[in-house]
């Protein structure tokens, strides 16, 4: 059965269209085919795309009218409301009556408590014997689906060693994208904490998951094994396939929190060198040859943190005393 596109998914969808990407597109970046997008898009009536509005849409898509569980079932229903009565939590009361061979789940007896008509089983106002005893039930932001990353069972940056946190200790880098005109082309940086030693990396098949790790992982196996211990990334979904990043480097990857730009504070005041060279609004496939002048340029300009020597020289010092 087809996966159902979930809010953190409708999320991306809306910021992607607002940044003007078509529907192939935004299905690259989430995995997805480009029809289940177009179909989610129109849903909305095809302009301007809200990921709130698209959820309660599919929240009342979803709803289905038919009785509660409790209210179906008589006897299942009493033997509820009695351990209810006696405060057991709703676990606690889901587990007892599955020993009798009566079966009703926690969220059941949780929507039931609160249910405002009282046509779910029980009586009105038995939320006054839930554990808490709280008027009103707190809300779920997030089902579990939307909790699961795209990126899986990733390393937080929490996780990270705190010799990655200063920059005595070389090897640890950190990772990020920069996108052209129209999002259509994309290179990803990646840079060396200690030394400032900068990657450039063309990806001229694309930016979905899959070209951004083949790339980034052909980038930093040909660096030193010494110089690969962590590399830190935000929780764009083109980092979907960092496992294979891993394990063709031999690096591990750790990613910031949302919204946490100031975490990879090395890459993005590097990234606002390069737009030097590739300003906004540009198109970014500009072939190996070029962006490898690029590197080389910001690579071995003077710089004043180093006592105005260049990255490229303190890299190499770094890649001698740590071979």
């Amino acid at each position: 059965m087809a996966r159902r596109v979930c809010s953190e998914e409708r999320v991306w969808i809306e910021v992607l269209s607002a940044e003007g990407l078509s529907d192939a597109q935004i299905a690259k970046r989430l995995g997805r085919d480009r029809a289940t997008v177009w179909r989610e898009r129109r849903r909305c009536g095809g302009g301007d795309y809200c990921a709130r509005r698209a959820q309660a849409g599919a929240d009342a898509r979803a709803a289905r009218p038919r009785p509660s569980k409790l209210a179906a079932d008589a006897v299942l229903g009493w033997e509820v409301q009695q351990r209810l009565d006696e405060r057991l939590s709703p676990h606690a009361v889901s587990a007892e009556l599955a020993e009798m061979g009566m079966f009703v789940c926690a969220e059941t007896i949780y929507q039931a408590c609160y249910d405002p008509a009282a046509l779910s089983g029980l009586e009105a106002g038995t939320w006054n014997k839930l554990p808490r005893a709280r008027r009103r039930r707190k809300p779920r932001s997030r089902c579990e689906q939307a909790r699961r990353s795209p990126l899986g069972d990733y390393r937080p940056i929490a996780e990270r060693p705190e010799t990655a946190e200063g920059r005595d200790e070389p090897g640890h880098w950190e990772g990020d994208l920069i996108t052209g005109k129209a999002n259509r082309s994309a290179v990803a940086t990646l840079v060396e904490r200690s030394s400032r030693h900068t990657l450039v990396v063309g990806l001229a098949g694309g930016y979905d998951a899959q070209s951004t790790a083949r790339a980034v992982a052909a980038a930093l196996a040909r660096q030193p094994a010494a110089m690969l211990k962590t590399l830190t990334w935000d929780q764009g979904t083109e980092m979907a396939k960092w496992a294979h990043i891993e394990k063709t480097a031999g690096i591990e990857v750790y990613f910031c929190e949302p919204r946490s730009p100031w975490q990879r504070p090395t890459n993005e005041q590097t990234n606002g060198i390069l737009r030097r060279w590739l300003p906004k609004g540009t198109d970014l496939d500009i072939g190996a040859a070029r962006l490898a002048v690029i590197e080389d340029r910001i690579n071995t300009m003077p710089r004043k943190l180093h006592n105005w020597n260049s990255a490229q020289t303190i890299y190499n010092d770094l890649c001698r005393d740590h071979h």
